[in-house]
């Protein structure tokens, strides 16, 4: 329950500001000078708003916000005036006044007023937990809408238990960090116990056991000594498959094994070893179309998605796309040592209305970029990419079919990768740096498979 301080000295106003937010759930504390408002304060009290008239006996509402602030309380503060001028408005907010409402007031606006202060310190106090709490690009997840308070809520109530959960979503929008999250969810000292990640299409097919497993020395040409593998290094905390759905399916029967046992077995070896581990998986795919297509286990599926949260596109939720570029735009200006404090509202604009099919990481690039070329304090339109500075951009191929601007340029170089190679699965492969399984998995998901987009060969 938010809790406000009323400071007036006129015993009518604070009853009826008393009786009006008692009656709208708020729970409040009355005061009618600065002097006694202050020994509220000092006691230890604290408060959600404070709302003080401007003219009272001593102290008046300017010097009391001047010594609030002496105290170190950043409490928010609204001044009430019936004596508003420009100029205590002005000197009230250089101040640090969220807002001066002049008296007599309509009591609807000065109610949305102060939920509006409360639900913006509600989430101030929900980021700034984030932050503490996730390593890493904790940026990535800062939000103010109710799409993303959701998606919190439920990494929330998911977190402090070991059941496998499945994160979907668009490359970009911060699976990983939401991955992080339940970690940190976790009950007890989750800052001691391990996060161990596994970037599925990125480790080749022939040493991905072995690093995920371990192995004992002497298993294999060059174990020269014991190595715990992923998962044993993961025990205690939690193992996060980034693109499950290129996991091969070799390995799969293993996998479903250590999340219905708890138990795995290193190469060398033939007794299992139990592991304490909370496995949390990602995809940007469709993972029942890969079990139609044979290519990923049904029975694992339903292991892997014991709770299944979807993280929504940055375009999905525009109300934090101005949270998210100021964050980043404080982080890269300290990272970079500039001064750079601000968007022009010309930027603000480009950046609000840009449809992001990179998501988050494409938002945080972008805004490293013009942190890098911005000359002065304030970064302007031509500090941005052309795709944002042209709207019409925006509506090219791919933008219109909900932001799949990556996946046109993936399926291009894929087709070009496989048309250089003669249709030689294994030297596109090898060309795009990527694994076999891997690039078959693309052919897949982009139609390349049956020789009408691309000549497919051997290997």
């Amino acid at each position: 329950m938010h809790r406000i301080l009323i400071v007036d000295d006129e015993e009518n106003m604070v009853a009826a500001l008393d009786m009006l937010f008692q009656g709208q759930g708020f729970q409040t504390r009355t005061a009618a000078h600065a002097e006694e408002a202050l020994a509220l304060v000092r006691r230890g009290e604290r408060f959600d708003v404070v709302l003080s008239d401007m003219k009272m006996p001593g102290t008046d509402g300017i010097e009391f916000l001047r010594r609030l602030h002496e105290e170190g309380v950043e409490t928010p503060f609204v001044l009430l005036t019936a004596y508003g001028t420009i100029g205590k408005a002005v000197e009230a907010m250089k101040l640090g006044a969220v807002d001066v409402v002049t008296k007599p007031f309509d009591k609807e606006v000065l109610l949305s007023l102060v939920r509006r202060i409360c639900r913006m310190e509600s989430l101030k106090e929900e980021n700034r937990f984030l932050k503490e709490a996730v390593d890493g690009d904790h940026d990535a997840f800062l939000y103010a809408s109710e799409r993303m308070r959701g998606v919190v809520s439920l990494l929330a109530r998911a977190g402090p238990a070991s059941t496998p959960v499945l994160l979907t979503g668009e490359s970009g929008t911060g699976k990983e960090i939401a991955a992080r999250m339940l970690h940190a969810f976790r009950a007890g000292d989750f800052d001691r116990k391990p996060f161990v990640s596994v970037n599925c299409p990125a480790m080749p097919e022939n040493l991905l056991e072995s690093e995920l497993f371990g192995y004992r020395k002497g298993a294999f040409t060059g174990a020269v000594r014991d190595f715990p593998g992923r998962v044993g290094i993961a025990d205690g905390g939690t193992l996060f498959f980034d693109e499950i759905g290129d996991l091969p399916l070799s390995l799969q029967p293993k996998l479903l094994r250590l999340l219905e046992n708890k138990t795995y077995e290193p190469l060398g070896t033939a007794s299992p070893r139990h592991v304490d581990i909370r496995v949390v998986c990602a995809t940007n795919g469709d993972l029942r179309r890969l079990v139609r297509e044979g290519r990923f286990r049904e029975d694992l599926l339903y292991r892997v998605n014991a709770i299944t949260i979807r993280i929504p596109a940055l375009r999905e939720r525009p109300e934090d796309i101005p949270v998210l570029a100021d964050a980043f735009l404080a982080r890269f200006s300290t990272e970079l040592r500039k001064s750079v404090h601000a968007f022009s509202r010309e930027a603000l604009e480009m950046i609000s209305s840009y449809p992001w099919p990179g998501n988050v990481r494409e938002l945080r690039n972008v805004v490293e970029r013009a942190v890098v070329l911005c000359a002065g304090e304030t970064v302007f339109g031509g500090d941005l990419p052309a795709e944002l500075r042209e709207p019409s951009r925006a509506a090219e191929p791919g933008a219109s079919r909900g932001g799949n601007v990556l996946e046109d340029m993936e399926r291009r170089l894929l087709a070009d990768a496989l048309a250089s190679s003669g249709g030689n699965v294994s030297e596109a492969a090898r060309k795009l740096g990527i694994t076999r399984n891997t690039i078959r998995y693309r052919m897949q998901k982009f139609g390349l498979q049956d020789g009408r987009n691309a000549p497919l060969g051997g290997g």
